[in-house]
């Protein structure tokens, strides 16, 4: 099945009486990207999520975000370094004795110096600790992958849906085809009659209708797009990662059409080619968001 690259997936969980909540945004991206966040305390945690994540997503930009949600924050807590606090406090009245300018020292002052305070970590092992995160994560990831697989579904129908479109178009193309060659024989019978001035012969007429049918000839692009039609409905039932690879059929079913106009030298043919390029962009701007 397809799954897509745009998803979003969210978990909470209890750990040492904290309420921890875990936020997973993905976007589209041609690798596996991604950002965590956490507290000062947690950036421990960045490398096992990382990892957990890249075991279960394949492509993407993700970011996570790991929020302590309680104000009884028991992983981690701040700490005044006294001896350091008297020690400014005392300096500050020195300065202000030595200047004659009265100290005025408020709160914001003491916390614009970050020496004065310590964040200290609960005495929680990092192990324990880590495996409850992981449980929260994995409620997230697939919560997250819930939402892409349900994105897929539904781009899978558009695709289902351009692919049909462009299979009616194909067949148009192949009856005009059909009656494209003869005109273009005739008129080339016509153009020699009236520069020669009488019948051509049969051995000039023939070289002539044989270089001619080869121009025109796209019955080999016609054939090469049915065949890349097919292989993309199939990847379309695939449960890999298939983003890349029709990514890339995309690309050769726009250089086959692309030849066809040029080849048939045909108005209505190249209308349908038209219409045919403007589906193919429509499903290559989705498969974008496929992993």
């Amino acid at each position: 099945m397809l799954t897509s690259m745009t998803g979003f997936g969210k978990a909470d969980g209890n750990i040492q009486n904290m309420e921890i909540g875990i936020e997973l945004k993905s976007v589209n991206s041609r690798y596996l990207e991604i950002f965590i966040a956490t507290p000062k305390f947690l950036n421990f945690l960045e490398e096992p999520l990382r990892k957990y994540i890249r075991r279960h997503v394949q492509r993407g930009n993700l970011h996570c975000y790991l929020n302590v949600n309680s104000a009884n924050n028991t992983l981690a807590s701040y700490s005044v370094n006294t001896p350091l606090l008297k020690n400014f406090m005392l300096t500050v009245s020195k300065i202000a004795a030595d200047t004659g300018i009265e100290p005025q020292v408020n709160m914001q002052d003491l916390l614009a110096q970050p020496e004065l305070l310590t964040l200290e970590e609960s005495s929680i092992e990092h192990d324990v600790l880590e495996a409850d995160m992981i449980k929260i994560l994995d409620s997230a990831i697939k919560e997250l992958l819930d939402m892409e697989t349900k994105e897929g579904e539904y781009i899978r129908a558009i695709f289902l849906e351009r692919m049909n479109s462009m299979e009616k178009q194909l067949e148009t193309i192949i009856d005009l085809q059909k009656e494209n060659i003869p005109r273009h024989i005739e008129t080339l019978r016509s153009r020699i009659s009236a520069l020669l001035k009488e019948d051509p012969t049969e051995l000039q007429l023939h070289q002539e209708i044989v270089q001619l049918a080869d121009k025109l000839d796209i019955s080999e692009e016609i054939d090469r797009f049915k065949s890349h039609l097919a292989q993309f409905t199939t990847y379309l039932n695939s449960n890999e990662a298939v983003g890349k690879r029709l990514n890339f059929l995309l690309q050769e079913m726009n250089r086959e059409i692309t030849t066809m106009g040029n080849k048939a030298s045909n108005s209505e043919i190249s209308q349908h080619v038209v219409e045919i390029k403007n589906e193919l962009e429509t499903v290559r701007e989705q498969v974008q968001n496929i992993q």
